[in-house]
């Protein structure tokens, strides 16, 4: 199942670049981007004004800051209570995919997009979206050690379900305030299950207390 889910993450992010390299803006990046503006307006977001102010705290959830944040917090717990194997696979998860999110985005170097006005400040570039693998990789990483540790079917369904409730949002935040295409977000998505499957084949700990 990971070699499965490590392969389907590859390929994903492999047509994907091969995609906007040889057509830099797809038409449908353009569609969804301008389905979250006002028609005749596009410098404005669509809704209500205060909708724009909640994307912009939802894309916080998927900051590089925040991640390292909730991830330490989860990490020192799980050492608190004797799961030390598990506090390691989490840091060195999340830490290693910051690394690779930087590296991908450095060795693709796809501008922002320039379609719409930003809503909010960026530094980087592009493709892949570092806020879409990140949180991805960080929220999928803390499902798995919660389910892993509880051993609760019902919980790792509420576990998994939030983790997705949250990717969504993120990913949906950063195409709403402009600053990626839907294909940045598809390739950190696919970045991050790539890297999360081979995290998970290298360094995933047992159920035992570590």
């Amino acid at each position: 199942m990971l070699r499965l889910m490590a392969f389907a993450g590859l390929s994903g992010l492999f047509l994907l670049a091969a995609w906007v390299h040889f057509d830099p803006v797809p038409a449908i990046d353009k569609s969804i981007m301008l389905m979250f503006r006002r028609a005749g307006d596009p410098g404005q977001p669509a809704g209500p004004l205060w909708l724009a102010v909640h994307f912009r705290d939802m894309t916080t959830l998927g900051s590089n800051w925040f991640l390292i944040v909730i991830t330490g917090l989860a990490a020192l717990v799980l050492h608190k209570k004797g799961l030390t194997r598990h506090a390691v696979f989490l840091i060195a998860t999340v830490l290693s995919g910051m690394v690779v999110s930087f590296a991908l985005k450095y060795g693709f170097h796809r501008p922002r997009p320039e379609l719409v006005p930003h809503i909010t400040k960026v530094y980087t570039s592009s493709f892949p979206s570092g806020h879409a693998m990140m949180s991805c990789l960080t929220y999928l990483s803390l499902a798995f050690t919660g389910a892993s540790v509880s051993g609760n079917p019902s919980l790792t369904r509420w576990f998994s379900g939030i983790a997705m409730l949250i990717i969504l949002l993120v990913g949906m935040s950063r195409v709403f305030l402009g600053v990626h295409w839907p294909t940045d977000i598809l390739a950190g998505w696919c970045a991050a299950i790539l890297w999360l499957s081979l995290a998970l084949m290298t360094m995933a700990p047992g159920r035992q207390n570590g």
